[in-house]
């Protein structure tokens, strides 16, 4: 693994980005050596100063929000409006987990023998950061924010694509007071990512990305029992049932499937409505999504922004020529050159008539492509929501919650919102099952998470 350059380009307009160096293997020994140190200083026992940090940080980020939502803007291809949700988003991470850093956890009892038993939870060491390009800032401050709450030390490793605005955030975790011993920023492709991870001086791992990225830091982790966090790819699917309202749902399924231009983990893939409703689903989608249309991300009216590179366009495009022959592409789905622009751009494409074996059903297409599917009964529903290897997030509408609470029990996804979509908090915890993932993030289990438990023992 060696030094090398290396220029992302911008998404929208395909203008080159400034030039950044990748790491080599000096500079990721340099990066644990750092961090390794920062575990030995005050950060890890103050947890006042950790609350005090993280406050600050916060404020840092509100203020620089118009340059940093042009930054996300540059870089991701994401609306003005995603981005400042985004930077809001980021910043009470930071609050919420200010205010936990200063809980103490574990607990104490007697034991039967009349000896006493404390359990303790203390940082679990120096862990690596692996953040995706698709919500850089948020992505990175939701797992981190509970890292410091717990006390570790960090060294983080963006996305190429996002390593400009991942740097101008970390600075200002800097001025905000964070050591430079306990935040390194390490810029560099997989190769390096792999190196942090499989360091014998790092003691876990936290990743969003896709399956095949979080198998790969599996891996590697394996090799010196580095604990993993892992939120990977998605299908999320949601159940209209037929007592709900079922125009507000489709609504909001459309809505929520271009979402980063469709290229995100929860961005709604699938809606499944009763058999005797498919029509009139068929047509209000095809309404809806035929007004959601490509465009320049800088300007307030565009819906959706483009794809990342030739290579995600790409494959999304395959996964629509593919509903073309397997089943129907009932809106949308071509490739747009809006006026001036040269990235890669695709229509909000709605296919319908496929089996569920189909890969446009089962795999991660991550890109701006909803399919509409059809069940007999709830049980038929619950089935076909389970039939993917994924388990990420889902959504049951509903009239009657009772029955939205047992829909919601018997899908196996680590989130479920009932009537509603993308409701995500700093305070509840998030992650997924089977194949998106491993461990949870946000919330009290998300301190937990980079916390060893110790138990200690008093003979009295």
């Amino acid at each position: 693994m060696m030094a090398t350059e290396f220029q992302p380009i911008n998404p929208t307009t395909l203008a080159p980005l400034p030039v950044l160096r990748s790491a080599d293997l000096a500079d990721v020994d340099e990066a644990v050596a750092a961090v390794t140190q920062g575990m030995t200083g005050t950060w890890p026992r103050d947890n006042k100063l950790r609350a005090a940090v993280m406050q600050r940080w916060a404020d840092l980020l509100e203020r620089e929000s118009d340059e940093l939502c042009a930054d996300l803007v540059n870089e991701c291809g994401k609306t003005v409006a995603e981005a400042r949700i985004e930077i809001a988003g980021a910043a009470d991470s930071l609050r919420f987990n200010a205010g936990l850093a200063r809980l103490p956890l574990g607990r104490a009892g007697s034991l039967s023998d009349g000896s006493e038993a404390h359990l303790v939870r203390e940082p679990v060491g120096p862990t690596v950061f692996i953040t995706p390009w698709n919500w850089p800032v948020l992505l990175l401050l939701r797992d981190l924010a509970p890292a410091f709450a717990a006390g570790v030390t960090a060294i983080v490793k963006p996305s190429s694509q996002t390593a400009h605005v991942t740097s101008r955030v970390l600075e200002l975790g800097h001025r905000a007071g964070v050591p430079r011993d306990v935040l390194v920023l390490v810029i560099g492709e997989s190769d390096v990512g792999s190196a942090l991870v499989r360091h014998p001086g790092t003691r876990a791992v936290a990743i969003t990305g896709s399956t095949a990225a979080g198998q790969a830091v599996m891996r590697d982790a394996a090799e010196t029992m580095t604990r993993p966090l892992l939120e990977l790819g998605g299908k999320a699917t949601m159940v209209i049932l037929p007592d709900a309202d079922l125009t507000t749902a489709l609504e909001r399924a459309a809505r929520a499937s271009i979402t980063t231009s469709g290229q995100m983990c929860m961005a709604c893939t699938r809606v499944l409505v009763h058999q005797d409703q498919a029509s009139q689903a068929e047509e209000f989608l095809r309404s809806i999504l035929g007004t959601l249309r490509p465009g320049d991300p800088r300007t307030a009216g565009a819906h959706l922004g483009p794809l990342i590179s030739a290579a995600a366009l790409e494959k999304v495009s395959g996964f629509v020529d593919l509903a073309r022959r397997a089943g129907r592409v009932v809106v949308g789905g071509d490739i747009v050159h809006p006026e001036g622009l040269d990235g890669h751009f695709l229509s909000p494409a709605l296919v319908t008539d496929l089996e569920l074996a189909s890969p446009v059903i089962q795999e991660d297409i991550f890109g701006p492509v909803l399919s509409l599917e059809t069940f007999a009964d709830e049980s038929d529903a619950v089935a076909l929501a389970n039939g993917t290897p994924f388990g990420l997030a889902a959504a049951v509408w509903t009239s009657d919650l009772s029955r939205g609470l047992s829909l919601a029990r018997g899908i196996k996804a680590g989130t479920v919102w009932v009537n509603g979509y993308n409701h995500s908090y700093a305070e509840m915890p998030s992650g997924g099952v089977r194949m998106s993932g491993l461990g949870r993030t946000r919330g009290v289990e998300g301190i937990e998470q980079f916390t060893e438990l110790k138990h200690i023992h008093f003979s009295l």
